[in-house]
């Protein structure tokens, strides 16, 4: 008996056991990456408010900004897809103030904080993820300072999954500080 004539009954019994359980094999379900994302954003943006809570009670919550999470979301996109992974542009500029700036016009306080992570894994846990950048940044003396500052209202957190890479990002902005003893004068 050769070799060949040995493997047949080998091969044999392993199509069988593939056939057997190809009727029980889970289906294959879409993942909803826009729905990932979106939830890492709202996790990221209630973990800040706690932290902001607990130490910096003095500052308001960060009232969620449609607007700014647009900027935020275009520029998680834009690094997730090959702009430089920093504050500024590729012209030095700083990217989020400029865009702000645009909506908000040229007075305020703008601050943003970023962050990318590489999941290898391939299996991204929002509620991990969001864990991660908030301690990160928190652990960031300058991103920390822009979570406390009493000079930011709102803000707007984007998130872009590009396949094994992740990036958050969170844009703040607050009203132009009043100048101090500016009071209305009696005739």
């Amino acid at each position: 008996m050769g070799l060949k004539n040995a493997i047949r009954p080998f091969a044999a019994v392993v199509l069988v056991i593939a056939a057997a359980t190809l009727g029980h094999a889970q289906p294959l379900r879409a993942v909803d990456i826009t729905a990932q994302e979106q939830s890492a954003e709202m996790l990221i943006a209630e973990r800040i408010n706690a932290e902001r809570a607990q130490l910096a009670p003095e500052a308001r919550a960060l009232a969620p900004n449609s607007a700014l999470a647009q900027i935020a979301r275009l520029r998680s996109q834009a690094m997730a897809h090959g702009a430089p992974f920093a504050h500024e542009d590729e012209l030095g500029r700083f990217a989020a103030a400029e865009l702000v700036h645009k909506d908000f016009g040229p007075y305020g306080a703008v601050g943003e904080n970023i962050m990318m992570e590489r999941d290898a894994s391939r299996s991204f846990d929002a509620e991990a993820f969001a864990r991660r950048a908030v301690a990160g940044w928190m652990g960031s003396k300058g991103h920390r300072g822009n979570i406390l500052s009493r000079d930011f209202d709102r803000s707007g957190v984007g998130v872009a999954i590009n396949g094994s890479y992740v990036y958050a990002t969170q844009v703040f902005w607050g009203p132009p500080a009043k100048p101090a003893g500016r009071g209305r004068r009696g005739p």
